[in-house]
């Protein structure tokens, strides 16, 4: 008989991984398109890239702030130990670690959102001595080179932490599970920005973070099939979860997350190409409604990737 650690668990920490991929490849996508801002100053696309970047931050803000909140409320217990957080200092443990992580990261994410509203928000209003602070282009892309590196940190901490229990826990590979949330979260990064442009603004701009998006979602497809490989050859409780996530969880697993998350998705990509090579382009509210589709099917299956792996994962029985 193999226990589960969900029981001990809920929805939240499932939402708590897929927010923190959220907010940490929202970022990285804005810094992305700062840099193409930067190449392409005076080109059109520039416009656009400016406006994808801001974007960006605003997806980060807000996924980050939904963190902080489900951690305080789900995952402390009480909402007043966040208070406290300060204290933790235990380096080797990266729980701890992760505290800080998201501290910093908030941060240096709450930077990059002030530079944008000194620049382009708050134009026309008087803001007393704060009216001669305009950051650079190149202050915010030096703020990237510490933010970057956070938001990998952040996508990946949470991974790592549940790979350091692997060897009670088989699901929780301490190298496939580290990856598998890299291209997950950066996929939903690019497809959590894009959807918000796309929405906002239309598609410039678009095409090529797309097509990065597509490379991801083929590595996130061939890192899933080494992890089931794994969990289908290793026996016992990794057997186990295979079991769940390939019988049990149909339309959790199969259905919404390899299918709407990462198929389809594919799919919809590959056939607007092939329709821009034939000469057929999409008239632009059908091509706004194929790419809202795409990247809104890409934040669905990574929410349900998060809740698969939280509730397929069973214990190794600690007496046989």
């Amino acid at each position: 008989m193999y226990d589960s650690p969900a029981v001990y668990w809920d929805w939240a920490i499932g939402a708590y991984l897929f927010l923190g991929g959220l907010s940490g490849g929202a970022y990285v996508t804005a810094a992305g398109a700062d840099a193409l801002t930067r190449r392409r100053a005076d080109r059109p696309a520039a416009t656009a890239y400016r406006l994808i970047a801001r974007i960006g931050i605003g997806v980060s803000v807000l996924a980050i702030a939904a963190v902080g909140a489900v951690l305080m409320l789900f995952h402390l217990g009480q909402p007043l130990n966040a208070l406290e957080l300060w204290r933790i200092t235990n380096t080797d443990s990266w729980m701890a670690l992760g505290v800080w992580v998201i501290v910093l990261y908030s941060g240096v994410v709450l930077f990059q959102l002030g530079c944008i509203l000194c620049n382009d928000g708050l134009r026309g209003r008087s803001l007393g001595v704060f009216d001669r602070f305009e950051p650079s282009l190149d202050s915010r892309l030096a703020g990237h080179a510490v933010g970057v590196p956070l938001a990998l940190v952040l996508i990946t901490y949470t991974a790592v932490l549940l790979g350091a229990v692997q060897p009670v826990v088989p699901l929780w590979h301490p190298t496939l599970l580290p990856a598998l949330f890299v291209v997950s979260g950066l996929s939903l990064g690019i497809s959590g920005t894009m959807l918000a442009t796309v929405v906002a603004r239309g598609t410039t701009g678009v095409t090529g973070f797309s097509l990065a998006d597509d490379v991801l979602i083929g590595l996130e497809l061939a890192t899933l099939a080494a992890l089931l490989w794994y969990l289908a050859t290793a026996g016992g409780a990794a057997r186990r979860s295979y079991e769940i996530l390939t019988d049990t969880f149909v339309l959790e697993f199969w259905v919404m997350v390899v299918g709407v998350g990462l198929l389809v998705p594919l799919a919809l990509s590959a056939g607007r190409v092939v329709l821009h090579r034939s000469d057929h382009t999409l008239a632009p509210r059908w091509d706004r409604a194929l790419y809202s589709t795409k990247f809104g099917f890409v934040l669905v299956g990574g929410l349900f990737l998060r809740l698969c792996l939280v509730y397929a994962a069973v214990n190794v029985p600690l007496l046989a």
